[in-house]
């Protein structure tokens, strides 16, 4: 082991610059999916050909932990030895979305155990659609959260969010089935890997999703599934990539509330469906409301003004795919927070001329993903004026 710094010796000798996703492929897999050090790892190198080069370095190893060290020294993990399994994605249809690439979710940059990787079926560019809500809840509704799901979903769809949820037997697929229903786009993330669909019987419904929208996951095909991990892993996912929480029906104790607590750790509004209180499908709804963890939602129209919707549309057409960002407006993005800030400030944060961030900025209110308030000060949509 060496440390990084100027005028030492690396152990291993200078090869070629690798592929750069290559580089991302093999730090995702030496890291492991769902790991806790991915945000250190970022801290510290940047990007994933800087790790690479790094990988003998102590720096390396207090930022990945010991069991990466291990995985990283072997000979038979190197950039390298992903190029065929690239191919097999390419030929598979499956999207190969690095930390870096421009469709990658934004959001998922703002927490701390990103994926660095994600495998993507259907069309990414809906990941980083601003009015996105998660809608979750058991797998054994009632027929009243069945109903509730349809229609609050159908609503939020006709105005025009993306409903994100798990692909899961339940409320989970009730909540896309609303949104292909209405011919919209909803977004699927599981918690296998992405050759993989779980249930099974639900493959019908992910091509149906892929026509309109999404399927990722953060496990690569042709690997094993990882029991119920992966699905709690999963949740932190949809609460990091939606704008506002919906849980229809839940027990007390269940993974459903595991999502919640993402949601609530990430600062994201969550709302549920009042229940019966002879209900146990609906006695963790209840509880989140009594506790004063959610507000309640009824309507889809509860949810508009958290979203930035305006009332539904009587008779939606198929939506246009947005347009991917460009460098700049997810660089201004990644500096807006949950506060307002002004335009010095954010020129400061983004190092880009006045001229640019105002253009930039002038760009995302258009696409509503930013609000600008009096006194030219900008937030994201949705977010706090304090």
């Amino acid at each position: 082991m060496t440390r990084a710094g100027e005028g030492q010796l690396s152990l291993f000798p200078p090869d070629p610059a690798p592929d750069p996703l290559l580089c991302w492929l093999w730090l995702a897999g030496t890291l492991g999916a769902g790991s806790q050090r991915s945000g250190a790892v970022l801290d510290a190198f940047g990007g994933a050909q800087e790790a690479w080069e790094a990988r003998d370095t102590d720096a390396f190893a207090a930022a990945a932990g010991p069991a990466a060290v291990q995985r990283a020294c072997l000979p038979d993990n190197t950039p390298e030895h992903y190029r065929a399994f690239a191919r097999r994605c390419a030929a598979r249809r499956i999207r190969i979305l690095p930390y870096d690439d421009p469709d990658y979710p934004l959001a998922f940059s703002r927490i701390s155990d990103m994926p660095l990787v994600l495998y993507c079926t259907g069309d990414p560019r809906w990941l980083n659609e601003p009015a996105a809500v998660g809608m979750v809840g058991t797998r054994k509704p009632t027929e009243y959260g069945l109903r509730a799901a349809e229609d609050i979903g159908r609503g939020l769809a006709r105005a025009g969010a993306v409903i994100v949820s798990g692909l899961a037997d339940g409320l989970d697929s009730a909540g896309h089935r609303a949104a292909v229903g209405e011919n919209c786009p909803t977004i699927a993330v599981m918690g296998v890997p992405i050759d993989r669909t779980y249930p099974a019987a639900n493959r019908e419904l992910r091509r149906a999703i892929e026509r309109r929208g999404c399927v990722i996951s953060e496990y690569p095909p042709e690997s094993e599934p990882v029991g119920a991990v992966g699905f709690l892993q999963r949740n932190r996912l949809i609460a990091a990539l939606s704008g506002a929480l919906v849980v229809v029906e839940a027990k007390e104790k269940s993974g459903t509330m595991s999502t919640v607590g993402h949601a609530e750790r990430y600062g994201k509004p969550v709302f549920a469906v009042p229940g019966s209180i002879f209900s146990p499908a609906s006695a963790g709804t209840n509880a989140l409301l009594r506790d004063g963890r959610a507000k309640a939602v009824c309507t889809a129209a509860d949810l508009f003004g958290t979203l930035g919707l305006q009332t539904a549309r009587p008779a939606p057409a198929p939506r246009e795919t947005p347009r991917p960002l460009s460098e700049n407006e997810r660089l201004v993005l990644s500096c807006l927070g949950a506060k307002a800030q002004g335009v010095e400030e954010l020129g400061v944060k983004s190092g880009l001329p006045t001229a640019a961030l105002l253009g930039v900025l002038m760009k995302l209110e258009l696409a509503g993903r930013v609000s600008c308030l009096p006194g030219k000060r900008y937030i994201l949509r949705g977010g706090s004026a304090s």
